[in-house]
């Protein structure tokens, strides 16, 4: 069963940056968002917008404290070094942790509550699969000092203790969170605004929003390109 898990979990790895959006294009196809016309479905939209919000955060607060690798190496799952600094001292998966809260607050956005349940168990079930191969294979490679770390950090929530000490005791790298970071904020903003739209469009309440949508749209597109094009002509580098 191990040996099944961490294959699934390394093909989930390998393959989530085309799986995902097809998973997630699927779960909103199959049970399509509902129209904002009655206080629940506001009051769910605002629910997915706060955890788009917080899991945006909490992955941009990683990586402007302690940026870690997760690309793997030769298609399998790697790591140089066990990181456990930053944020990495509170939570041992925060960026996974913020993408669970990004993918769920999407569901919410859209207010299917079918959709919301079914979407939410498959994708921490994969999110599951994924972390369980990682932490097998940093179980094998750092032994000791991992297991010591596993003791101390919680797998998912992060603890809350001492975290204003943690933050203040780095220079935030706001340049690296430009450049690591600017595909998927404008990714997470671009859906929400998108299920927002069809929202409005289902409840025929569009035209009211049209222009302030419209002009926020344009103001992100044009930010995400102005921060693609600094990092492309290396104006914007890391400070690390």
């Amino acid at each position: 069963m191990d040996k099944l898990f961490n294959q699934w979990g390394n093909f989930l790895f390998h393959t989530r940056n085309v799986l995902f959006p097809l998973l997630i294009a699927t779960v909103l196809f199959l049970w399509t968002p509902v129209a904002i016309d009655n206080v629940p479905g506001v009051y769910l939209m605002i629910i997915g917008l706060l955890m788009v919000s917080i899991g945006q955060g909490l992955r941009i607060l990683t990586i402007g404290l302690v940026y870690i690798v997760r690309g793997g190496r030769n298609r399998q799952i790697y790591a140089k070094k066990l990181v456990t600094d930053g944020l990495f001292s509170h939570c041992r998966n925060p960026l996974y942790a913020g993408n669970i809260l990004i993918v769920i607050g999407f569901l919410f956005i859209a207010g299917n509550l079918v959709g919301i349940i079914v979407g939410s168990l498959l994708f921490l079930a994969i999110y599951r699969l994924i972390v369980y191969s990682e932490e097998s294979f940093l179980s094998t490679t750092f032994t000791d000092a991992y297991a010591a770390y596993c003791a101390n950090v919680p797998r998912w929530i992060p603890r809350l203790t001492g975290i204003k000490d943690t933050i203040s005791s780095y220079q935030f790298d706001w340049p690296a969170v430009a450049v690591k970071e600017y595909g998927t904020l404008f990714t997470s903003i671009m859906i929400s605004l998108g299920l927002i739209t069809w929202k409005l469009a289902i409840a025929n309440k569009l035209a009211e929003y049209e222009l302030l949508l419209t002009v926020f749209a344009i103001t992100v597109i044009a930010a995400y390109g102005i921060v693609r094009h600094l990092k492309k002509t290396e104006r914007l580098k890391s400070m690390r």
